[in-house]
């Protein structure tokens, strides 16, 4: 990214927040902090979080402050409209917390009218929408753990929704290819186009019903979004559309409260989110059958590593289409995924495809079954990733999500509301499958937020955007951060690789994209040796752009921003 760039976007922040700087320092992709830091998808976000925390918010407070105010200034990947998984690391204690506030199937869906909508009705429109999550997760945790007062909290989202957000170079790829569909929806077309293309640079988009509905929630609370006027809006603009979404989904959602989902690796401590989130179970069986590898020695981005990861996700993600979902069982059936003898036959398998060139051709047969793609195996997904870390070890890590970029490309008139998608989610044409859908029940998500431990201290937090790209660029970072000992900055500076889900009839499952920058002579090898390739840009749109927190061996923070769209660092 070119240094004018950079300062570009730093001053950006500046002028949109000046007073809550206070002399702390911020940095476009990496700064060292000794008392707080935050990253997160837009420079706006990240000033706005700081500033609660040098005002005497908690790492909580600044996270609901951040979480609302990306979804203002970054509104293609997140908002109210969406949803959103946390976990929260309480210092004092050790303790990490997981809240699961994904988006949920109308109560009254009837399954087989949503099935015989044409597919791309299913994807976008008011007919693809879920009761979105992310409010009530954001009200939950303060709730629990925040310690200023809500509309204190929710403030900075609503004057940043008044001033407006300048249009920069950075968000052109994010818009460009959404334009088309944006123009179907009127209130989505006012609020994000401009005589119907994207914005020109240096362009003002402000956001006055926004503002309004941020401005009753944080005079109301949540309520006002679920049990008021907000959720009415929605609810009618979504019926209007085909939905069977009724108040009472909005008045009766709640989030959940479960255990994080926790193994070991090298020592280290790995916490991220249970089902039916998929992506944090992928993370960890991948890691411990990973674990025998001195990773020091082997560089991850080697074609011997490349094999043997893309190897280990060939055994793993059948199984996870299998067992994870919103079902009552897919906890324990992670658990199993997660247990030695199943790491070993993993492990074991893995081992031969890297090895064994037949094993690999067998391998790449295609997929003989009709397999109905959802929104977390198409390149469109897109979300946004928050870290909040101080030096007493608190730390907030959340992901959260519209499902493709710019969700449904529907806004409830009034609102301001950019809705979500995540009916598409769903599994429509397999109704065996554990993630058909159904009354109620909430999609599964690729999304894997992550907090480290070493010896009970705080290691290390992240994320990622990406949607099936989630998982597999997850587990890169931690490889090259808690094995080969890189830093942060580094890591997420590297170009990154995937093996893709097969979703279609026929389609190979040996198939890895690369980034751009991945050398031509390693991919031009492992095409010899039987998988298939494909070239990606790297500005984001497909691998994503995430964010961590990492704690220096002398306590210091290194907060670490991904060069890829518009993600940010900032810290004192």
């Amino acid at each position: 990214m070119p240094v004018t760039s950079r300062l570009c976007r730093v001053l950006l922040a500046v002028l949109l927040l000046g007073p809550c700087f206070g002399g702390a320092a911020h940095a476009r992709e990496k700064l060292v902090a000794t008392r707080f830091a935050v990253t997160s998808g837009h420079p706006a976000a990240s000033a706005a979080g700081l500033s609660v925390l040098q005002q005497g918010g908690n790492v909580v407070d600044a996270a609901v402050t951040t979480s609302l105010t990306m979804g203002v200034a970054a509104p293609w990947g997140s908002g109210l409209g969406g949803k959103m998984v946390m976990l929260y690391r309480n210092g004092a204690t050790g303790e990490v917390h997981c809240v699961e506030a994904l988006n949920a199937a109308p109560r009254e869906l009837d399954p087989d009218k949503f099935a015989a909508l044409p597919r791309e009705d299913r994807r976008h429109g008011f007919a693809a929408v879920c009761v979105p999550g992310l409010p009530a997760g954001l009200a939950l945790a303060h709730g629990r753990w925040g310690s200023r007062d809500w509309d204190e909290v929710v403030q900075p989202a609503v004057e940043l929704a008044e001033r407006g957000i300048p249009f920069d170079q950075e968000m052109q790829p994010l818009f460009r290819h959404k334009v088309a569909r944006l123009r179907h929806d009127p209130g989505a077309a006012g609020l994000y186009l401009s005589n119907g293309k994207a914005p020109g640079v240096g362009s003002s988009m402000q956001f006055p019903d926004l503002a309004a509905t941020l401005r009753e929630i944080a005079a109301e609370g949540v309520q006002a979004f679920y049990k008021g006027e907000i959720g009415k809006r929605i609810v009618e603009a979504c019926r209007a559309g085909g939905s069977d979404l009724t108040q009472r989904d909005f008045a009766t959602y709640e989030p959940r409260v479960p255990p994080p989902l926790t193994d070991s690796f090298g020592g280290y401590r790995v916490c991220t989110s249970p089902p039916p989130t998929t992506g944090g179970v992928t993370v960890l069986a991948a890691l411990k059958t990973l674990e025998g590898v001195d990773w020091t020695k082997e560089d991850t981005h080697d074609i011997h590593s490349i094999e043997k990861l893309c190897g280990v996700l060939l055994e793993i993600y059948p199984r996870i289409d299998r067992e994870i979902a919103d079902v009552v069982d897919s906890v324990e059936m992670a658990k199993g995924l997660l247990a030695p003898e199943s790491i070993r036959l993993i492990r074991r398998n893995a081992l031969a495809i890297a090895e064994d060139a037949a094993a690999r051709d067998k391998k790449s047969q295609p997929v003989p079954q009709p397999l109905e793609p959802t929104m977390d195996d198409e390149s469109d997904a897109s979300t946004s990733h928050l870290v909040v870390a101080d030096s007493e070890g608190n730390v907030v890590c959340i992901t959260q999500s519209l499902s493709f970029h710019f969700g449904a490309s529907v806004v409830a008139p009034g609102t301001g509301v950019l809705l979500n998608n995540s009916m598409s989610n769903f599994n429509v044409t397999n109704r065996k499958s554990v993630n058909t859908l159904a009354p109620g029940k909430r999609p599964r998500s690729t999304v894997a937020p992550v907090i480290v431990e070493e010896e009970g201290h705080v290691k290390l937090a992240l994320g990622i955007p990406g949607g099936q790209r989630i998982p597999s660029t997850t587990i890169q970072l931690l490889l090259d951060v808690l094995g080969s000992g890189q830093e942060l900055p580094s890591a997420l500076g590297r170009w990154r690789y995937h093996l893709r889900r097969p979703i279609y009839r026929g389609e190979p499952s040996n198939f890895i994209d690369f980034e751009e920058e991945a050398p031509d002579d390693l991919v031009g090898q492992l095409v010899t040796r039987g998988w298939r390739t494909e070239e990606r840009q790297s500005d984001g749109s497909y691998f994503g752009g995430g964010n961590g927190v990492q704690y220096l061996p002398d306590g210091r923070l290194l907060a670490a921003a991904d060069p890829r769209r518009t993600n940010d660092a900032a810290g004192k």
